[in-house]
């Protein structure tokens, strides 16, 4: 099954939190169980001990998680981990994680139980999506607090270049361009796939890793009869077939993003 979701879609699932510094930080869940709790106690270092997370029955597969987090001014995420793989994509404003810049479109990998950040929005506020191949409702594990929590796991942390996208590029592109962005072991990879209007693409096997996460970036791409505009959300399991991808009449910018395997 391949999960998918608008913009327009998951719009109605927005909502906001406090920090402990007065600023909101919005999400909006397209895909997947809530990755938190919704009160402001989930963005809060100093709140207690949130839900207790327990790993996997052999065998079992959880449902892929996609959410857009928008942190205003001010709105600071503290330095945390999960206790699973996700990506990170900045699509609008800007801001710092730990040391680094972030812009649109950035892309940074986590590992399960690695800490990062903080992320630190600009005056212009920062927005990203947070893509996960399985769910982790326990939300962020904030450190020091959490340390004790944090379980045994390498720690593993990239941080791609920035890459332009915009839609003003898409009506003069006449063949697709796949430009590499990321790649690491186990199978991790993220690549922009580039469509002239109308164009068509094979995609890789998500099989080579644990699934793959698409994002588009730029322009809209045909799914199961409907049109994926700018924002949308899709995730690939990896005992699917590639599904291949298809440009709306205006082309489209789509990041992939395969998961490492599990473990790798």
């Amino acid at each position: 099954m391949i999960f998918a979701r608008t913009a327009a879609d998951a719009a109605s699932s927005r909502f906001a939190r406090r920090t402990p510094e007065g600023a909101a930080i919005w999400r909006t869940d397209f895909f997947g169980p809530p990755p938190s709790p919704v009160d402001s106690g989930s963005v809060d270092p100093g709140s207690a001990e949130g839900p207790e997370y327990v790993e996997p029955r052999p065998g079992e597969i959880r449902p892929p998680q996609a959410f857009l987090v928008e942190q205003e001014p001010g709105a600071t995420v503290h330095a945390h981990f999960h206790y699973v793989d996700q990506f990170q994509v900045v699509v609008g404003g800007s801001g710092r994680i730990g040391k680094h810049d972030l812009t649109p479109i950035m892309v940074h990998f986590a590992g399960a139980n690695t800490p990062y950040g903080p992320i630190l929005p600009s005056d212009q506020g920062i927005s990203y999506f947070t893509l996960r191949a399985s769910a982790d409702s326990t939300g962020a594990q904030f450190m020091p607090a959490a340390r004790a929590r944090r379980r045994p796991a390498p720690w593993r942390y990239e941080l791609a270049r920035p890459v332009t996208s915009t839609e003003k590029a898409l009506s003069g592109r006449q063949e697709v361009e796949i430009e590499p962005i990321l790649s690491g072991d186990g199978g991790l990879s993220v690549v922009m796939l580039r469509l002239p209007p109308g164009g068509s693409v094979a995609t890789p096997p998500p099989s080579e890793g644990n699934g793959q996460s698409l994002l588009v970036t730029a322009g809209s791409i045909l799914h199961g009869g409907s049109i994926c505009g700018r924002l949308s959300a899709l995730f690939i399991p990896p005992a699917s077939p590639a599904p291949g991808l298809t440009a709306g009449a205006g082309g489209a910018d789509v990041l992939l993003l395969q998961f490492p395997e599990t473990g790798g």
